[in-house]
């Protein structure tokens, strides 16, 4: 049984850890493994048996993330769902435990995380160089379809002339989750506009219809199901200059948890072996609600 629980924010002390996915184990993922096995005994390694004795994996996450993350109503309850809550339930089923959702600000995930308040993070969570100064990562997921990853420009449609290159945002008002890698991308490639940074996604949407900010960035997934489901909304063809590798998705553990992360990458081989990471992303791709 799966129980749902909200919290207040963590300390935003981690703000620089804030945030996307392959079938092929990137760069990061041997540097990660490498550094782990080099730096602990495996037979000191209690991560996974503390979980397994408890019982229960306590799994963070940001719920306003369609569709990796999102709340929905099932029968008449607030429910946490979305791709990242189906892996990880299939994770928690082959440790053999029941699991808890903790629902966190994006930007107190990692500081949940290192307080011990959680057991894990997967959040839509990218493993870049600068959130692996604090936490492990395990292998990158995706669809076996997938070979690239991207970022898309959301934008209200009746804007589709005013935007069309990087040089038209100049002086526009960019919206970004806080903390999320998309404030990074936007800052560095887009200096010349106003970088406005939202905590909630869902927020950022409802400003952008309100003409508060000019447009909003954000990954390919979630663009597309805000513009799927909002008519007033699109898609820019606005291209980012990108690194694959800080795009990848992964779940985040603390340092050291080498015996925790081996588990968590044999259930991801499993459901990317047998087809069922491409039923569980498809499931929640075109989400319409």
């Amino acid at each position: 049984m799966i129980k749902i629980f909200k919290i207040i924010p963590f300390i935003m002390s981690l703000s620089l850890f804030g945030c996307q996915y392959s079938n092929v184990q990137v760069n990061t993922n041997n540097i990660i493994q490498k550094k782990s096995a080099s730096r602990i005994n495996l037979d000191n390694d209690d991560s996974l048996t503390k979980i397994q004795e408890r019982g229960l994996l306590i799994v963070g996450t940001s719920a306003d993330y369609k569709p990796y993350e999102f709340h929905k109503l099932i029968d008449g309850k607030d429910e946490i769902v979305g791709y990242d809550i189906d892996i990880a339930k299939e994770i928690a089923k082959d440790m053999g435990v029941s699991m808890r959702i903790e629902d966190i600000s994006f930007q107190g995930l990692l500081t949940a995380l290192n307080s011990g308040n959680i057991d894990i993070v997967i959040a839509g969570i990218c493993p870049t160089k600068e959130r692996l100064e604090a936490v492990d990562f395990t292998k990158t997921y995706c669809k076996s379809t997938d070979k690239t990853y991207c970022q898309k420009l959301l934008i209200r449609t009746e804007d589709k002339e005013i935007f069309n290159d990087l040089k038209s945002l100049a002086g526009k008002r960019v919206g970004v989750q806080r903390c999320g890698i998309q404030e990074k991308i936007v800052k560095e490639q887009l200096s010349n506009s106003n970088c406005i940074c939202i905590s909630k996604v869902p927020t950022m949407i409802i400003d952008l219809k309100l003409n508060k900010v000019d447009a909003a960035l954000l990954d390919s997934d979630v663009a597309k199901n805000y513009a799927n489901t909002h008519e007033e909304l699109m898609i820019s063809e606005i291209i980012f200059n990108e690194n694959e590798d800080e795009f990848r998705k992964a779940i985040a553990v603390r340092k050291n948890s080498h015996t925790l992360i081996k588990q968590i990458n044999k259930t991801l081989d499993r459901l990317m072996e047998n087809g069922l990471m491409d039923e569980i992303i498809k499931k929640y791709e075109e989400i319409d609600e």
